[in-house]
């Protein structure tokens, strides 16, 4: 069954050690941003304590910095690593080569719209994304982050097959906002019938009033498309 990261974004480290707590035990892993910044590598150390650990630097540097900066991740033994996929393979290449985590490329951001990604990226998002995921097989990466709505069309290309596949922008049913600020969302349940191993979600957990039960209804939409998938 896909497995859900709680992205820890925005948060203050007072406040995420005890949610962490409260959800340890629910087969749950932590994402860690701009808490990496505020508080240094330290803090994957103590959130490894209640559980998996991805670390989201979204490194993009030249191979030799990138190598030398995911040692400093590493020493703290996190899950998983992001890079951005548009840093080339060498780059992808040389973080993968740096440490024993798992090295997930970041593809495409969930927030760029179709014309921001063709003005920034240079082609549709779609095959931006191909071609990132490409890219990471070529470099031995472990795994991919996109947007669930590219999924469908990679699960077309077998050389794709093994990369874990790993979706931002989820949104569970019970709290689809209008007001979003990610262009391209979608439910769990759609995310893990079109192939996604780790969802990500953020705001509708950490912000739940009861995010214990955040998680348990997230994990029954999950449950029953992984029921269907079957």
């Amino acid at each position: 069954m896909s497995e859900i990261i709680v992205a820890f974004d925005g948060m203050k480290y007072d406040d995420v050690l005890p949610l962490a707590e409260a959800l340890s035990g629910m087969g749950v892993l932590f994402k860690v941003n701009d808490l990496l910044d505020e508080y240094g590598v330290k803090i994957i150390e103590s959130l490894k304590y209640f559980g998996g650990v991805m670390a989201d630097p979204k490194l993009y540097d030249i191979p030799n910095t990138v190598k030398n900066r995911i040692k400093r991740y590493a020493a703290f033994k996190p899950d998983f690593i992001t890079v951005h996929a548009s840093g080339g393979i060498d780059m992808m290449r040389a973080a993968v080569d740096s440490c024993d985590s798992k090295i997930l490329a970041v593809t495409v951001l969930t927030s760029l719209t179709e014309e921001e990604c063709n003005i920034n990226l240079g082609g549709p998002v779609k095959a931006k994304v191909l071609q990132f995921a490409r890219n990471a097989v070529l470099a031995g990466v472990h795994g991919i982050v996109c947007s669930s709505q590219e999924l469908k069309f990679l699960s077309e290309f077998r050389e794709l097959k093994a990369l874990i596949k790993v979706t931002p922008g989820i949104r569970p049913v019970w709290h689809l906002d209008p007001k979003d600020d990610q262009s391209r969302v979608t439910t769990p349940a759609d995310a893990v019938d079109m192939g996604s191993d780790y969802l990500v979600i953020g705001r509708p957990i950490i912000k739940a009033l009861n995010p214990v039960e955040a998680v348990r209804k997230t994990k029954k939409e999950i449950g029953k498309a992984s029921i269907r998938n079957r």
